[in-house]
């Protein structure tokens, strides 16, 4: 379904020196409905995240996707994001000044689907009856739960999770965690990008950061 070929990457630093983040970086994923991608803080996990996204294109080689070759173009990659990516982050990146049904609609085009898919949405992640639940009255675990449901409001085949988890008490990161695992028999695939070993251990193949590349080290 996804694989990057050769992605070598660099920025300059503040004071003017280059760092080398990826250094001809492969990754490639076929029918894994789960897959973790750990690694220390500062190693290009979210950096990678965003190649997958489509949001950066400023690096070398190449993203197929379905046997396709994108092109890294800001337009090119912007219809490959809407119609097939969802993105999820650590912070849920939700509008305070909006309402649960309101966050979740800013990501269905279609204004007469709006409110139907909202409503689904938002009962798949166990969030029925929330539409109208101010953005501050949430706890971590229900705005995490919106965030999701926005992201599966675009009905993506991939969804991209940054550190989803990291914010949350145990207690919460499993309950966050078995709703991963029932939207994967869905058909959903998530790419989790975490340095926690217990949110690794729920997917099916693990790969670990290091050193500029990828390497798998785990498949369940």
């Amino acid at each position: 379904m996804i694989e990057l070929n050769g992605i070598s990457k660099d920025f300059t630093e503040p004071d003017g020196s280059k760092r080398v983040l990826f250094d001809d970086l492969s990754f490639a994923i076929e029918s894994e409905r789960s897959v973790a991608i750990l690694g220390r803080s500062g190693s290009g996990k979210t950096t990678l995240l965003r190649i997958l996204a489509g949001l950066d294109i400023a690096y070398s080689g190449t993203y197929t996707f379905e046997g396709n070759q994108l092109e890294k173009k800001g337009a090119e990659m912007a219809r490959y994001r809407r119609k097939h990516i969802g993105v999820i982050s650590q912070h849920y990146d939700l509008l305070s000044d909006r309402n649960v049904a309101q966050n979740v609609a800013l990501a269905v085009a279609e204004r007469k689907e709006r409110a139907d898919v909202v409503t689904r949405c938002l009962e798949r992640v166990g969030l029925g009856g929330f539409e109208r639940k101010r953005v501050d009255k949430l706890s971590g675990g229900e705005a995490q739960r919106v965030a999701i449901a926005r992201a599966l409001a675009k009905r993506p085949q991939i969804i991209l999770a940054d550190e989803p988890t990291g914010a949350l008490d145990e207690a919460t990161e499993a309950e966050i965690l078995a709703l991963f695992r029932s939207l994967q028999e869905t058909g959903t695939v998530f790419i989790i990008a975490t340095h926690n070993h217990t949110v690794a251990a729920q997917c099916e193949v693990q790969y670990q950061l290091e050193d500029r590349r990828l390497e798998k080290t785990h498949i369940r």
